[in-house]
């Protein structure tokens, strides 16, 4: 893993708790994460997949490993914020234990019990359709995969306009037959690295490492800003754009971000969290939501409580529960 992009997704992770507590509108948290995993499973296993060195059931146990157990805890958890006894409860459970909530089309199913493991159903998704992904477009040269990139984005686009505004959320948030494109994006940038030659120095590293950020940062708060207005687009090929600029500036980790900040010990070790933190902070929120109402404290010292709360039980989760059955060795 390139140490700056891992310090990066306790960064998105942080995004993301900003979203559940409504400080921000932009959802780039969750498609960072996506398009980072087929970035780096790309970087990994690709040369692997097509020497036919490659071993699926491998592969899928260790990502596995890495993420159900949590996944179940969670799911244990979230039960006594929405437990009845009713059949619709009884499938919520059925669906989430086998993460196949994203196939229903209805808020109240793929926002259920621990609300985000819909990113975590849907990254399953893509791990089983990866190596297959990889030995499609390896076939194409990196021209035509350009071309046909940029096809998905109008269709993206026209099936935005196309398809009404009620089912915006579900289709191009949620549900994995247009969040894959995402995935393939990352395939995608991947491929771009490939092609650059050259090896930047500390300064002119330093400079792509600022420039890309400020950019990305402007194109963020235009995009939060004016969240009303690009809606549709803003679930997806929007914000390719700025994490295109994040990715493809940090990739060589050789600026001075990357090398004393991203590149710290203290921010390495958050990138270790940034799972953990994210399956878990969401559940935080809504137990203080649902019990913490009592404690006489503003709701911006509530919310920095509940961000603690999730570090703390992130740490002990990672350090005590996790390793159990992966090892934080494995970074792939």
């Amino acid at each position: 893993m390139i140490k700056s992009l891992s310090s990066l997704r306790f960064v998105f992770a942080i995004i993301v708790f900003l979203l559940h507590i409504g400080k921000i509108n932009v959802a780039i948290g969750h498609a960072f994460f996506i398009v980072l995993s087929g970035f780096i499973l790309s970087m990994v296993y690709e040369k692997r997949i097509l020497d036919q060195n490659f071993s699926f059931g491998s592969f899928f146990k260790k990502r596995l490993l890495r993420t159900y157990p949590l996944h179940i805890l969670t799911l244990l958890l979230a039960i006594p914020l929405a437990f009845s006894f009713t059949k619709i409860f009884a499938a919520k459970i059925f669906l989430n234990l086998f993460s196949l909530q994203v196939f229903i089309p209805i808020k109240e199913f793929y926002f259920s019990l621990n609300g985000v493991s819909w990113n975590l159903a849907d990254l399953l998704i893509f791990y089983a359709c990866f190596p297959f992904l990889i030995r499609i477009l390896s076939k194409f040269s990196f021209r035509t995969f350009t071309i046909i990139l940029g096809l998905i984005v109008l269709m993206i686009l026209f099936l935005m306009n196309l398809i009404s505004e009620e089912c915006h959320h579900y289709l191009f948030y949620i549900s994995p037959y247009f969040r894959i494109f995402d995935f393939i994006f990352g395939i995608y940038l991947y491929q771009i690295t490939k092609k650059i030659s050259f090896i930047p120095k500390y300064f002119t590293a330093s400079l792509i490492e600022i420039g890309t950020l400020s950019l990305c940062v402007v194109l963020f708060f235009i995009a939060n800003h004016h969240y009303e207005y690009i809606k549709p687009q803003i679930y997806s090929v929007y914000i390719w754009i700025p994490l295109f600029l994040v990715m493809i500036g940090f990739y060589f980790d050789k600026g001075i971000i990357s090398k004393h900040i991203l590149g710290t010990t203290f921010m390495l070790s958050l990138g270790k969290l940034s799972f953990s933190f994210y399956m878990i902070h969401h559940l935080v929120i809504r137990y203080f939501q649902t019990y913490g109402t009592s404690l006489e404290i503003t709701e911006n010292s509530g919310f920095v409580l509940c961000f603690l709360i999730s570090l703390a039980l992130a740490y002990l989760s990672n350090k005590y529960f996790e390793s159990l059955f992966y090892s934080s060795k494995n970074n792939e």
